[in-house]
């Protein structure tokens, strides 16, 4: 797992900060060794529930300098193709978390995240816990 790349979904963000942890420290050294990304709605959904102001301007500092998967036009053909491929299996994952399988899946990314319905995604690398 030394050259992984993460995708972090916004319940493994909003887990570590219940626990009392703040995510840019924990992630730190993903950041620094090149091998963290996002995309803009795990950015979104973390942001808005940030209850305390000063709390989300350094979160959203640190999202600024996290790398972020493009949500261009053919990362939407993806989701559509992904959702429609989903629904022929009866499965039907909020659009927003296959937008995030998605852009995991462009650049090849483990998502860390604790929401199990992401299993159902297939070859999606998936972890439930950030090993560094």
């Amino acid at each position: 797992m030394k050259d992984t790349a993460y995708l972090i979904d916004s319940a493994a963000y909003i887990d570590l900060m219940r626990a009392g942890q703040d995510p840019r420290q924990v992630l730190a050294p993903l950041l620094r060794a090149g091998r963290l990304y996002n995309c803009g709605i795990v950015r979104a959904e973390v942001l808005r529930g940030i209850k305390i102001e000063k709390a989300y301007r350094q979160m959203e500092q640190f999202f600024d300098i996290v790398p972020e998967v493009p949500c261009d036009p053919r990362l939407w053909r993806d989701v559509s193709q992904l959702g429609y491929d989903l629904g022929r299996k009866g499965k039907w994952p909020p659009v927003t978390d296959l937008a995030i399988a998605a852009a995991a899946l462009r650049i090849n990314a483990t998502l860390i995240s604790p929401d199990a319905h992401f299993k159902d995604i297939p070859n999606l690398p998936l972890a439930t816990q950030i090993n560094q």
